[in-house]
């Protein structure tokens, strides 16, 4: 009725490259680091750094993503270059909005 039902997961409504495939394995492995850092030393005290609000560690991983995807999409627009560049400021961005946000 909805196709082949003998299939457990299908997956042909995305084109899956391989840095679609490794981007996705990053953002799973961060959150799974996230939930064991998390759960060995709590984040429970805010903290303030150049961020204009105090944040915890989950924050400023959240942060840190949107950077990331509001460069991608940014890059996309203004950049003639290939995409592949952009993860230079975004990873850079998202790194100081961890460590120093």
């Amino acid at each position: 009725m909805f196709g082949d039902e003998t299939r457990i997961l299908q997956l042909e409504w995305m084109f899956w490259t391989y840095p679609t495939i490794i981007f996705l394995g990053l953002v799973i492995a961060l959150f799974a680091a996230l939930i064991v850092l998390d759960l060995n030393h709590r984040s429970l005290v805010p903290t303030k750094g150049f961020l204009p609000y105090y944040t915890t560690r989950g924050d400023r991983i959240f942060l840190g993503i949107a950077f990331v995807v509001i460069i991608g999409v940014l890059w996309l627009v203004f950049v003639p270059l290939p995409m592949e560049y952009s993860l230079i400021p975004a990873l850079a961005a998202f790194i100081i909005t961890v460590v120093w946000g």
